[in-house]
């Protein structure tokens, strides 16, 4: 014999939306704002062409730094680094031209990637945007409420320092 007590509390148990339905919104809702952060890009810089006959490129969004280096037509080494493991970025200068130094937890500590032959104001600027990004995330500083302007601006800022002319 059935009861009808349970049967009727498993319908209606049944009907009432559970925890893991009501969280199930969440991570489909954070997954796209990650996806069109990807897409805000704070700053793209491209390698000098006469003296890279493939230009490379680094790109700088709200969640990651991606380096494209070029070897050829059409082939290309892509990598993504989060901003999280990003340790430190350096820009070395001369009068008009400049390379970056990037050092993150997923490459070797010691041996920096390095990517050469950008113009001097380029290599500079992606050098200050990233350590604005450390310094803002080693804060906790919530950035998602800023216009990709605006956060690019200020990151920019806040990654200077007295050398950077």
């Amino acid at each position: 014999m059935i009861n009808n007590d349970s049967s009727t509390e498993r319908l209606n148990q049944a009907k009432q939306p559970s925890a893991e339905t009501d969280t199930a919104e969440d991570p489909r809702q954070e997954l796209e704002n990650a996806i069109k952060g990807s897409h805000q890009v704070l700053v793209t810089v491209t390698t000098v062409f006469p003296l890279t006959p493939f230009p490379g490129t680094i790109t700088i969004d709200r969640a990651k730094l991606t380096i494209t280096r070029r070897n050829f037509f059409k082939v290309a080494e892509v990598m993504s680094i989060r901003i999280e493991d990003v340790l430190n970025v350096t820009a070395t200068v001369g009068p008009l031209f400049g390379s970056l130094k990037l050092t993150s937890r997923v490459f070797n500590i010691e041996k920096p990637y390095k990517m050469e032959h950008f113009w001097r104001e380029d290599a500079l600027r992606v050098k200050r945007i990233t350590q604005g990004y450390i310094i803002a995330l080693q804060k906790d500083i919530d950035c998602s409420a800023l216009s990709t302007r605006e956060l690019s601006g200020m990151l920019d800022e806040l990654g200077k320092d007295d050398h950077d002319t």
